[in-house]
């Protein structure tokens, strides 16, 4: 009776999360002209190969949103399709316009961190949706919350009403982000329930702090990938950054437990013992 809970622990060990990535930061409103120097850090809570695994990033830009939610398009939504590159289970990675600086024009290169995916956003349209844009397709916040979306798979498989993997708002309220109907879907996250309904509906109300310009909003909380949720809820912290602001500076807030090495250390040992198992099993059939 302990192999097959051996056996089971191990397939619950190594089965895939549902928050395989995470939001963990962006620059909403860097300095000057907005694109192409708009991105979002994003968290990996696991190994992921983005070639046989393909995600989407989505950013909303409220004026008044619409029924259609995240796939609405337009000067409404902007899709990055992630499928080239890999990240490793703990680290953060990229998404965002193609001038790869920190704070706008003339700011510090930050080319060397691991890009998935990056876009002319002033001069070319979004994967599946969304307008080119001078001012940048990310929202700034506001009274019109302006949101972040982080989908399994491309932009061309979403509907209105696919749930994300994870998914944040920010601003000083729900305000037009609220259609009359339909709106943004929500993943079961730290601040938000599906059950709820679409963002601005029952509790899902909640909104990360208004960032102003040059501002970088970062995310602090604390995930756990045994329980696929939250210990510590994200709160955010916004620091101005300069045209001279380090890479440094972009160090996430977002922790692991178990940590990478611990889990991947459980792994291995239940490997081993599943390797003595079929080894015993093979040996006790050749005494038969």
């Amino acid at each position: 009776m302990k192999y097959p809970l051996l056996l089971s622990l191990a397939f619950a060990c190594a089965a895939p999360l549902s928050a395989q990535i995470v939001v963990s930061g962006y620059m909403a409103n860097p300095a000057g002209t907005d694109s192409p120097y708009e991105y979002v850090q994003l968290f990996a809570t696991q190994n992921i190969n983005f070639a046989s695994t393909n995600y989407s990033v989505v950013w909303a830009n409220n004026g008044t949103a619409v029924a259609n939610g995240w796939i609405a398009g337009g000067t409404v939504s902007y899709g990055f399709n992630l499928t080239s590159g890999s990240v490793t289970a703990g680290s953060v990675f990229y998404v965002g316009g193609s001038g790869e600086l920190i704070n706008g024009s003339g700011s510090t290169d930050i080319s060397s961190a691991t890009w998935i995916r990056t876009i002319n956003t002033g001069t070319t349209g979004g994967d599946g949706f969304g307008s080119a844009a001078s001012g940048g397709p990310m929202g700034n916040g506001g009274t019109q919350a302006d949101g972040i979306a982080v989908f399994s798979g491309l932009t061309t498989s979403l509907t209105s009403t696919t749930t994300p993997v994870d998914a944040v708002f920010f601003g000083s309220g729900v305000g037009t982000a609220k259609p009359a109907t339909g709106g943004y879907a929500l993943p079961n996250n730290d601040h938000y329930s599906s059950a709820q309904g679409t963002f601005g509906n029952g509790t899902n109300t909640f909104v990360f702090s208004d960032p102003a310009g040059s501002q970088y909003t970062s995310l602090t909380g604390t995930f756990n990938t045994q329980t696929d949720n939250w210990d510590t809820a994200r709160t955010s912290a916004l620091t101005t950054f300069t045209s001279a602001t380090a890479l440094s500076a972009l160090a996430p807030g977002i922790s692991l437990v178990p940590e990478p090495s611990t889990y991947a250390g459980i792994l291995g040992a239940l490997a081993l013992a599943g390797a003595w198992f079929r080894r015993r099993r093979t040996a006790v059939s050749r005494s038969v």
